[in-house]
């Protein structure tokens, strides 16, 4: 992956990916594995991991079981195998869906939901979103709209604290984002609460079937942030 403004994301189906193949995973992994209470949230995190392992070597002449992974203070993995530790990545997964963000030395954020019926919107868009991102979401009158148009909020968000990499240490409600003239999403951050340079961030959002997904990438080498360039291989 030589093109450093270049952010490639990669889904699939978990039923896409063989379960046989957890034997490319680490102790941790399958240690990991075996805390879900339920079979398919195992078998979700399964085919999330291994995905992400044969996505990865698929950027450098590394066999998937070969990957090693840290973490930060926050639970952020990271690569740590020598020579390789520029390869940025991030993984999110739900049901019916796997997404592997990668990049070159950008940090990057994924995430995917599936959407559906949310019983207390009202609750939920005071405790997650920004005051302008609720009176949006609860300005639509149509309730299917309001709910997707809250998934749509809650992915970008949860796409940038991924990247930033310091959990939910950011305060939910002094981020927002804001869809401009052009339809691209812009971000804009409380500097005494959230200090950042937002202008140095890109955000992108697809809808994939009943998923929506949202990735964001920041390059702070850029003028103009959105020389960057997502591209989506979808695997399903």
């Amino acid at each position: 992956m030589d093109d450093t403004s270049a952010v490639h994301i990669h889904t699939a189906r978990p039923e896409q990916v063989d379960q046989a193949e957890k034997t490319l995973l680490d102790q941790v992994e399958l240690a990991r594995a075996t805390t879900f209470k339920f079979p398919k949230d195992r078998e979700l995190y399964v085919a999330a991991h291994i995905f992400l392992r044969q996505t990865l070597s698929q950027y450098a002449p590394v066999s998937p079981a070969d990957w090693q992974f840290d973490t930060n203070a926050y639970g952020k993995p990271f690569i740590i195998n020598s020579g390789y530790q520029w390869l940025q990545f991030n993984l999110s997964h739900t049901q019916g869906l796997i997404a592997c963000a990668v990049s070159h030395g950008l940090p990057v954020g994924v995430d995917v939901e599936r959407c559906k019926p949310l019983s207390d919107l009202d609750a939920l868009c005071r405790y997650t979103l920004s005051p302008l991102e609720a009176y949006d979401v609860l300005s639509i009158s149509n309730t299917e709209q309001r709910a997707r148009r809250f998934f749509t909020y809650w992915t970008l968000k949860e796409a940038y604290i991924k990247a930033r990499g310091i959990g939910l240490s950011l305060p939910l409600q002094q981020f927002t984002f804001v869809q401009d003239e052009n339809l691209t999403w812009q971000l804009y951050t409380d500097e005494t609460t959230v200090p950042d340079n937002s202008r140095s961030w890109q955000f992108d959002t697809e809808i994939i079937g009943q998923h929506y997904l949202s990735i964001g990438a920041q390059n702070t080498k850029l003028v103009n942030t959105h020389e960057l360039t997502f591209s989506i291989f979808n695997g399903s």
